[in-house]
This record gives C-alpha cells, sequence and structure tokens, in this order.
C-alpha cells in the first residue's frame, strides 16, 4: 500500500495547490482541508460530524458574499480527541517517507508538521517519528526556528528605543569631536599662511 500523504504530495503538485508555509493569500487551505479528511477516510473511519471553527464561520470560498461554516476544516479545527488521532496517522505515516521522499517535497512536508506542530502534541511526534527522516526534517526544522527566533531577539534588542537614542548620542558626539578637531587644523593651517 502506497503512502497517501506522498499521494497526496502528489495530487497537490497535480492540482497545483499552494503548499506554502504561511502563505498569506490562501493559508495552503485547500492543502490542509485535504489533509484533514484524508486522516480519517484511509482509515476508513467517518469524518466527525462535530467541529469546532476558530471564528466559527470562515469564509467559503466559493460563495463570496455571505460567511457560512467552512466544509473545509483544518486540524485545529477538530475536537482534541481527532486532533490527536490525526496527529498519530500523519506522524506514522511521515515516519514511512524515505529521504528521498523528503527531500523532494520538502515544502509540503514543512506545511503537513506546521499543521500538526505546536498542539500539546510535539512529544508525541517526536516520540512518532524518532530517528527517521521525517524526524531528522522535524529537528532542522526545529533548529531553524530557534536561530530564526534568536536572530529577532539580537535585532530587537539593538534596535530598541534606549540603544538608537546610544548609538545617536555616540554619532553625534564622534561628528563633533572631528568637526572640533578639523576646525583646531584649519586654525592652525590659516596662522601658518599668516606668516
Amino acid at each position: 500500500m502506497s503512502n497517501w500523504i506522498k499521494t497526496l504530495a502528489e495530487e497537490a503538485k497535480k492540482e497545483n495547490w499552494c503548499v506554502k508555509w504561511g502563505c498569506t493569500t490562501c493559508g495552503s487551505h485547500v492543502f490542509k482541508s485535504n489533509l484533514t479528511k484524508r486522516c480519517f477516510q484511509n482509515n476508513n473511519i467517518p469524518f466527525p460530524s462535530i467541529i469546532k471553527t476558530r471564528n466559527n464561520f470562515r469564509l467559503n470560498v466559493s460563495t463570496t458574499k455571505n460567511y457560512e461554516p467552512s466544509d473545509k476544516p483544518f486540524i485545529i479545527d477538530l475536537l482534541p480527541a481527532d486532533i490527536e488521532f490525526c496527529v498519530k496517522v500523519i506522524c506514522k505515516e511521515l515516519a514511512t517517507l524515505s529521504s528521498e521522499d523528503i527531500n523532494i517535497d520538502s515544502n509540503t512536508i514543512g506545511v503537513i508538521i506546521g499543521e500538526i506542530y505546536g498542539r500539546n502534541y510535539n512529544r508525541l511526534i517526536k516520540e512518532i517519528l524518532g530517528d527517521s527522516p521525517a524526524g531528522k526534517y522535524l529537528r532542522s526544522m526545529e533548529a531553524h526556528s530557534k536561530y530564526v527566533d534568536e536572530q529577532r531577539r539580537k535585532h530587537e534588542i539593538d534596535n530598541s528605543p534606549k540603544v538608537v537614542e546610544e548609538k545617536r548620542r555616540i554619532k553625534k558626539e564622534l561628528k563633533a569631536k572631528a568637526h572640533a578637531e578639523r576646525v583646531e587644523k584649519y586654525k592652525l593651517v590659516g596662522k601658518l599662511r599668516k606668516k
């Protein structure tokens, strides 16, 4: 039996679905909702009839005039027991992917991991993925995230109002000192010329 996540990634590529993490246009809505639905379909379990939505209503793309409950739920829209089920199912499938599969569809894998990560299931995710290629990819994502957070923290410190004001003060003092030295130099040059 083929890996349904790999099949979903191939379908996303074929159908040209967005699989960009943090897409500000569509949020990878089609891909994420298909991921959620296939967690249940591929395990022959009916999709939950009770779901919650983050805003109670999300704009349905087919009807731009009215807000109605979305027929494309994300994993976060599910109840906690269903979220845990999806996390386990997805992780078990991810753990079977080869390194080549991960490298070919790294954006897609990143969106999938991003969809299940940070929902109080991180320990479970790491336990199931273990040392598989997907587990290694997750660790590389975590390392990158820590690096980016550290760079942001340094940037915030370096550009805080106090630091910026201090840098301006020092720059102003250096300019004033250089100006005073130039004035003194030209006074000496002027005296030498008069002689």
